[in-house]
């Protein structure tokens, strides 16, 4: 009968040693907290001293993902030297509309202490609109967005870009977001041509009969 009641209270015991040692003993404490991938302070809701078990990584990883700016995190705790580590991936902007950012994906959020002169202005009448000039972005060339400054939807949906060129701007009359590879093809034939180094706009609209100022 003993024996028996010293196997059933043995793992009992270990069980509550266990417990108690992860949940209230300063033995598996926050040593440290990291945060890897942004550079403006912001506050990692787990203390210095902590208990390690009772943070939960999963609970603390959604509150960030919940911030409009933040695209994915992940927590990990380190129960060796008590360090938890918290990886952010902030949402990478494309342009700028009334103020906010938009990413590729055409998320809005607030720019985290980034500046706004890099980034493409897009100006349109409300959000939606503002949205088919991301979509643009989103497939438009390299070479085109490395001078593209402004994007402006026009109330018909028609695309305006402008950009910024050795000799001043260039407008390019974009029409709607369609035969953008064709569009593309157009203009890099345009601009080739040495006669139209000083051209100020060009009108892709109809990609077959271009027209050129």
């Amino acid at each position: 009968m003993k024996k028996r009641f010293t196997f059933i209270a043995l793992p009992i015991l270990l069980l509550a040693g266990s417990a108690y040692i992860l949940g209230y003993s300063t033995v598996f404490t926050v040593s440290n907290v990291e945060i890897i991938g942004i550079k403006s302070a912001i506050n990692p809701g787990v203390s210095k001293g902590e208990k390690l078990a009772r943070i939960q990584p999963r609970v603390i990883a959604t509150k960030f993902e919940n911030l409009a700016w933040v695209k994915n995190a992940e927590v990990s705790r380190n129960w060796f030297n008590g360090k938890v580590t918290i990886r952010i991936i902030e949402r990478t902007p494309i342009a700028i509309y009334n103020g906010k950012a938009f990413d590729i994906e055409g998320k809005t959020f607030d720019l985290q202490g980034s500046g706004t002169s890099e980034l493409v202005q897009i100006q349109a009448s409300d959000t939606k609109s503002a949205l088919e000039a991301v979509d643009l972005l989103t497939v438009l060339d390299s070479q085109i967005k490395q001078s593209l400054r402004t994007v402006t939807v026009q109330k018909t949906g028609s695309l305006d870009l402008l950009l910024a060129q050795d000799s001043g701007t260039l407008e390019i009359k974009w029409g709607l977001n369609s035969e953008n590879e064709l569009k593309t093809r157009v203009y890099e034939e345009i601009i080739a041509l040495p006669e139209n180094n000083r051209v100020t706009r060009i009108d892709l609209s109809a990609p077959h009969a271009p027209i050129v100022k």
